[in-house]
């Protein structure tokens, strides 16, 4: 019998699924009842491994990731395996770590690792300089709630980003472990996520219980001063009264589940904290970023750790790596690209979808440069083109008064050429350029004009009497 995980699942809280534990729950029985159950290996599908983000192939033989010689691969990833030469380490890779199962804090003999153990692949990949990021792939319904800090406080210290990719389900326990990553990816539209709750089951005899069929009776006595041992425990059977088992212990852990969902996942409703069961599908953009495949995934740990591949991993095919060649440098795509060489090899040079995403701004930017360079050089056009209608209109409305006399003509402004037609006004007889015609009015030095004098001027004598 396992004595350790009897001992952690009787009586503790757990954060699990409803039909997650009417499958455990036959199971949980039998090992109260004496059920052997044979020590196993690991499972294959729940051994973490790594992924190369050029080719997207599994790697193998690397960081003992994988320990088994064991070709059959019954993950759902579907990659092509690679081989790496122990002797070339410095490969960027993908740490991939399924979680799967019922979730325990501690491994359980039938295979199954518990998550001190997940924890500590997830350390050890995190300190791994060749690891570029973690996929956490989730298919679990939940487990036990102490099982959940062993792989939290490691998700929060580790410096590599974290996606988690839902391959079916991800509820209590499990969606409160991947809360704590970067995003949460469902496989497909029907994958159940949520189920955010805690819960106790306790099964027993009562203190003083009746006689059963063989004639025996249940007999639970505590010392004196020991009133309060097994409180919560004792009020549910005996009495069932679950007031002081959910005050002391399942209400501070569901609190903390609900306080760190709100935290991890600002944009979760509140009516989504109360325990349902949700489909993808009906809660993308609160419980799930996105709906998407294995690879988009890879994808999106490759964006978001700007990864910049240098080389790609061979080919099964290839019994050696690919040799870095040299190429033509281009210093405007380098200084886009954030990368002080282009590499390439054989098989040419390699831009990942983050790259695309760089030239693609660096482009519009341009393009919108241009469109504003366009819109100057239009303004820019118009401007000339009336100043030069202006320069015409001018020229047009010098021409009668420079025809006057070429003395107007030399002059350059409009004050210096009417100075010139009061000077020739001035010299003609019977003028006088005294002052502007328009000025007269509102001179108060300028009297009524003497016609009388004026008419007795000799000249103007001499006309009279000729006429």
């Amino acid at each position: 019998m396992n004595y350790q995980f009897l001992k952690d699942a009787i009586g503790s809280p757990w954060h699990i699924e409803a039909q997650t534990l009417q499958v455990f729950y036959p199971v949980f029985r039998g090992l109260i009842s004496g059920l052997q159950i044979d020590k196993a290996p690991e499972p294959r599908n729940q051994r973490h491994y790594a992924i190369s983000p050029i080719s997207k192939d599994r790697v193998i033989g690397y960081s003992g990731f994988d320990d088994d010689d064991d070709d059959d691969d019954d993950d759902d990833d579907e990659v092509e395996v690679v081989d790496i030469p122990q002797e070339k380490p410095n490969i960027p890779i993908i740490h991939v770590l399924p979680i799967r199962g019922i979730l325990t804090k501690h491994d359980q003999e039938c295979g199954p690792r518990g998550t001190r153990t997940l924890g500590k692949r997830l350390q050890e990949a995190d300190e791994d300089p060749n690891v570029i990021g973690h996929i956490i792939i989730a298919e679990s319904g939940g487990g036990q709630a102490v099982a959940v800090p062993e792989l939290t406080d490691v998700m929060k210290k580790c410096t590599k980003p974290i996606w988690v990719w839902v391959d079916g389900c991800a509820c209590s326990a499990m969606y409160y472990i991947a809360s704590y990553a970067s995003g949460i990816t469902a496989s497909r539209g029907m994958d159940m996520v949520g189920s955010i709750g805690t819960m106790a089951m306790y099964e027993g005899r009562k203190a003083k219980s009746e006689a059963n069929d063989d004639g025996d009776i249940s007999v639970t006595i505590y010392a004196d001063g020991s009133e309060e041992k097994n409180q919560e425990y004792e009020a549910a059977i005996n009495n069932f009264d679950f007031t002081v088992v959910k005050e002391r212990i399942l209400n501070p852990f569901n609190l903390k589940f609900q306080n760190d969902v709100k935290t991890h996942r600002p944009a979760v409703k509140i009516e989504q904290l109360k325990g349902r069961t949700y489909m993808a599908q009906d809660v993308v953009g609160s419980l799930v970023d996105e709906i998407g495949d294995f690879a988009s995934v890879v994808d999106k740990i490759i964006s978001i750790s700007k990864f910049v591949p240098q080389q790609p991993v061979p080919k099964t095919n290839q019994n050696h790596l690919n040799i870095k060649i040299e190429m033509r440098q281009f210093p405007h795509l380098n200084q886009v690209l954030g990368v002080e060489e282009l590499a390439a090899n054989e098989d040419g040079a390699y831009v990942n979808e983050g790259q695309f995403e760089q030239i693609e701004a660096r482009l519009e930017a341009n393009q919108q440069l241009v469109a504003e360079r366009d819109t100057a050089t239009q303004e820019r056009d118009t401007a000339t083109s009336t100043l030069a209608t202006a320069q015409q209109t001018i020229a047009t409305a010098y021409d009668p008064f420079n025809a006057i006399d070429p003395t107007v003509a030399a002059a350059t402004t409009p004050e210096a050429k009417a100075e010139a037609v009061r000077t020739l006004l001035a010299a003609r007889p019977g003028t006088g350029a005294i002052q502007n015609l328009g000025q007269q009015g509102n001179d108060p030095d300028w009297t009524e004009v003497d016609w009388e004098a004026i008419d007795n001027l000799p000249h103007n004598r001499n006309v009279d009497s000729n006429s």
